[in-house]
């Protein structure tokens, strides 16, 4: 059984978020050098934790969850009460365990890097569990027949250019496993 969010964005507005993010110049516009030529959501696997931290600033301390992928290590905090669904599909695999002295140490500095006084924080993990997190992907070609992608986080809309490298590592390795098993057949 695998734990996953509802993307918040339609596949229509990421396919409007793409093209802006495509044609956000007028130059580009008039070039029209890049087509987006297909979309597809795809689901990445995050480790999610939920935490307590305390500092100076808020001594009665704080609850909240955070979500971590692997790869990138880039984290998003999410909202506690978000819905969580399951489903018995087949997702991605993790690629990465990620220690939760880590997960502390980007607590850390996600919550207080703007904190003056340091000396009272503690930052505590309490839990580990895997999430997938739904991404829209759009498939580019360019006038010279390069392909590329770009990725659209599928809960808040927002184009995220560091995502993009992994998403090729995970789509790569499905093609690889899917091309291997047809190979042996």
């Amino acid at each position: 059984m695998a734990y996953y969010l509802k993307p918040l964005i339609t596949r229509h507005q990421a396919t409007l978020n793409m093209n802006d993010h495509l044609f956000s110049s007028w130059w580009k516009k008039l070039q029209n050098t890049v087509e987006l030529i297909s979309i597809e959501k795809i689901y990445l696997p995050f480790w999610c934790y939920n935490y307590k931290a305390t500092a100076h600033s808020i001594p009665e301390g704080m609850t909240g969850r955070v979500a971590i992928e692997p790869l990138s290590e880039m984290n998003a905090i999410l909202p506690v009460d978000y819905a969580i669904y399951s489903t018995d599909e087949e997702l991605y695999p993790i690629k990465k365990q990620i220690d939760k002295k880590i997960a502390e140490r980007l607590l850390y500095w996600e919550l207080f890097s703007k904190e003056k006084r340091r000396e009272k924080i503690q930052v505590e993990v309490l839990d580990q569990w895997l999430v997938y997190v739904p991404y829209w992907i759009g498939y580019t070609k360019d006038r010279n027949g390069q392909y590329d992608l770009i990725a659209v986080d599928g809960l808040n809309g927002k184009i995220d250019i560091p995502m993009k490298d992994t998403v090729v590592a995970y789509i790569s390795k499905v093609d690889k496993e899917e091309n291997d098993e047809k190979a042996v057949q």
